[in-house]
Parts: structure tokens; C-alpha cells; sequence
């Protein structure tokens, strides 16, 4: 996977030389260094996935004023919380996906006014994801996917006006489907695979009329489906197995361009 490396003595003097810095992107280097600490206030863009990264994540980079795009993820050796996240108007992307990072994700997440897309998938993060994630008013796309999220989805999320993307399967959620997710009318894809949610299947998402993607399977989804999904012109995937609907099987779900598992 590795064909070059960049041994951690460089990569630090590197990083301290080079004080107007914009761009840092170097995926798919080994370095097998500590995560960096001082590091350019110029930085706009960093890009240290599949590093071997190692180390405690600081707070050092969500201080950096002009940073627009965080990407860290794939390093299995990062560690430790989630710190507390300052204010900022510019991060844009942040991805930390498939690290060891754990614990409660901070309320301060909801002060990334500007994010667009935020991936979180395949880390140890545990709690409930605070109300606070409602502040997210631009976010795009956002994946929580195969965390140990507890609780309720908060019904903040009713706020993210602008996703197209949501993935929260492979947690531990409990109660049922909320209402909130009929707010999301620019959604386009919504997966929610899980052993969490209880409640008949939940009428409210029929009024996304853009959603081409939908997964909720492996749940405790009881009663009937409906029986007019007109509301559902876009769909192209959906996914109910493993749960508890009975009746008949409406007409709709054999329509084109629809694809069942």
C-alpha cells in the first residue's frame, strides 16, 4: 500500500520550515509519526489519511484559522477524544473516519457553522449525538456509521435543511424513526441498517421526494407498508429485510426504477 515514507524527523522539520504552508497532502505516505503539532497557520487544506498517523488527537488543528479541509482518516493509531472544537466559519470538510478516536462527541461540533461533510464512520465514539449537531446548517453529507451511538436521534437534525447524505447504521439507537427526517427534503440517500428502531414503517419520509436510496433493514419495523409511495419517484434502492412488516406487499415497490433487497 506504502510506496514512499517519510521518516518522522523530516516530516516535523518539514512542517517547521515551511511556515506559509496552504496545502499539506500526503495520503498514502507512511510517515509513522505522532500526529504534528505545530504546524502552519497558512493551512487550508490537509490530507494525512493512510499515514500510520499515531498519537493523540489535539487540539491544534481546529485552531488553525484558515483551515477549510481536515482529512485524517484511515489511521488506526490515532487515538483518544474528540477535543473541543473552536468556533470557525471555514472548515468545510472533516474526515477522521476509521481511527481510534472514542468518547462523547462534544457539543462544540455545532459551532462548525460552514461544514459540508462530516465523516465520523468506523471510530469508537459511544453517547448520544448532542442537539447541538442541529447548528449544522450546511452540512451535505454526514456518516456516523458503525460507532456505539446511544439514545434518541436528537430532533435538531430536523434543521440540516441542505443533506443529501445520511448514514447512521451499525449503532445502538433506541425509540422510533423520528418525525424530524421529513424536514430533510434534499435527501438523497438514508441509511439507518440497525438492530435499534422499533415502530411501523415511518410515513413521514415518504414526503422526501428526492430520496433514491433507502435502508432499514435489520430493524423491528412492525405493521404495513404503505400502500401509495407516490411520494417516491427517485427511489432506486430500498432495503427492508429483517424486520417484522407483514401484509401485503404493495405495488409500488415492484415499480421501475426500483431495485429490492
Amino acid at each position: 500500500m506504502y510506496g514512499l515514507q517519510l521518516d518522522e524527523r523530516t516530516f516535523e522539520a518539514m512542517l517547521q520550515n515551511m511556515t506559509n504552508l496552504e496545502l499539506l497532502s500526503l495520503p498514502f505516505v507512511n510517515i509513522s509519526s505522532p500526529i504534528p503539532v505545530n504546524i502552519s497557520s497558512s493551512l487550508r487544506y490537509v490530507d494525512l489519511e493512510y499515514t500510520n498517523l499515531r498519537g493523540v488527537l489535539t487540539e491544534s488543528f481546529f485552531l488553525l484559522p484558515n483551515l477549510e479541509r481536515l482529512k485524517l482518516g484511515f489511521n488506526a493509531l490515532l487515538k483518544g477524544i474528540l477535543p473541543k472544537i473552536h468556533p470557525s466559519s471555514t472548515l468545510l470538510e472533516l474526515h477522521i473516519s476509521y481511527t481510534g478516536i472514542s468518547g462523547e462527541l462534544p457539543d462544540s461540533i455545532g459551532t462548525l457553522s460552514s461544514l459540508n461533510i462530516l465523516y465520523f464512520h468506523g471510530c469508537d465514539f459511544s453517547g448520544h449525538i448532542p442537539d447541538s449537531i442541529g447548528n449544522l446548517t450546511q452540512i451535505r453529507y454526514l456518516n456516523f456509521t458503525d460507532n456505539h451511538f446511544t439514545g434518541h436521534i436528537p430532533s435538531t437534525i430536523s434543521k440540516l435543511k441542505h443533506l443529501t447524505h445520511l448514514a447512521l447504521e451499525s449503532n445502538s439507537f433506541s425509540g422510533e424513526i423520528p418525525d424530524a427526517f421529513s424536514n430533510l427534503q434534499e435527501l438523497r440517500y438514508l441509511d439507518l441498517y440497525s438492530k435499534s428502531f422499533i415502530g411501523s414503517f415511518p410515513s413521514t419520509i415518504l414526503n422526501l421526494i428526492h430520496l433514491q436510496y433507502l435502508d432499514l433493514s435489520s430493524n423491528s419495523q412492525s405493521g404495513l407498508l404503505p400502500s401509495n409511495a407516490s411520494m417516491f419517484p427517485k427511489l432506486t434502492e430500498l432495503d427492508l429485510s429483517y424486520n417484522s412488516l407483514n401484509g401485503t406487499i404493495p405495488s409500488w415497490v415492484f415499480s421501475q426504477p426500483l431495485l429490492v433487497d
